[in-house]
């Protein structure tokens, strides 16, 4: 049975320390696709990963909560604050009251597909910053402008979590479920989501794997990435991750920052990249979908 994994590095263009970052991770290193933030300067670099690095798929990372819209403000209004900024933490609230109108948030979608394709990107999938784009409304335009725009891959939202190989896996996940009935809800929820997807041709991995949920482990330790590949699940498995450098834009926008240099030595690990070898694990991209 065939294993493989497409490793996917979210956030290119939000930052010139990420692109760094994530340059870095694709030339020395195991990531085979990035998701692009197109509302922030940097996202012109995107053209050195079109020309230099062909076999790496590119996706858009809608964003409609951090930075500014690519769209006019007077487009947009109730995307925005008083600022002329996306809403950022009060994003999810108005738009679960309804406060912030789907058709304006199309409108910003639609025009930050058009602004990736204008850069020369053949856009493999679509995402979402902070997976926002799972919300009711909002998953519903994602599908509407993927149909559209011929863009018909989208990141999977069928959690695996990840549990070391020989332990006990029902076990495991009965027990964490019973402790965090909530995530029953946001893990069934996204499931539902992802076979309206497939129900409407889109394509997607097989699953995607998660860290942290049990195992005391996380994306920018390396033993962590050994122990997944080890115990990777035979099909398409996708995982994100967010390599990158500090600077300030990085610490005005978000919180996890400190953590952004560690992944980057763990994805250019000469270790992990004989582990992958060793393993029979086949590292693709969504263009292999």
């Amino acid at each position: 049975m065939y294993r493989k994994l497409i490793v996917n590095a979210d956030g290119f263009g939000f930052t010139q320390g990420i692109n760094k970052g994530i340059i870095e991770s694709i030339a020395k290193g195991v990531v085979s696709s990035i998701s692009c933030n197109v509302n922030f300067p940097h996202i012109q670099e995107v053209e050195h990963i079109v020309k230099y690095y062909p076999q790496v798929s590119i996706g858009l990372h809608l964003n409609v909560n951090v930075g500014k819209p690519v769209c006019s403000p007077e487009q947009v209004p109730s995307l925005l604050n008083n600022s002329g900024e996306f809403w950022g933490g009060e994003f999810t609230k108005r738009l679960l009251f309804h406060k912030i109108r789907i058709s304006e948030l199309e409108k910003e979608c639609e025009a930050q597909i058009i602004k990736l394709q204008s850069l020369g990107v053949q856009i493999s999938h679509l995402d979402g910053h902070q997976n926002k784009h799972l919300y009711p409304g909002y998953f519903g335009s994602l599908l509407k402008l993927g149909k559209k725009y011929g863009i018909k891959r989208i990141r999977c939202h069928r959690r695996y979590i990840f549990i070391k190989a020989g332990k006990n896996r029902k076990a495991r996940l009965f027990q964490y479920y019973l402790g965090h009935p909530r995530q029953i809800i946001t893990h069934g929820y996204n499931r539902i989501m992802m076979r309206i997807a497939e129900n409407n041709g889109f394509r997607m991995a097989d699953r995607m794997i998660s860290h942290g949920y049990i195992e005391e482990s996380e994306k920018y330790e390396l033993h962590a990435w050994i122990a997944l590949i080890r115990a990777l699940p035979a099909g398409i498995n996708e995982i994100y991750c967010h390599p990158g450098y500090p600077d300030e834009d990085l610490a005005k926008y978000a919180e996890y920052v400190d953590e952004r240099p560690l992944e980057v030595a763990v994805l250019t690990s000469p270790e992990l990249r004989r582990t992958i070898e060793k393993e029979n694990v086949e590292i693709v991209s969504f263009n292999q979908i």
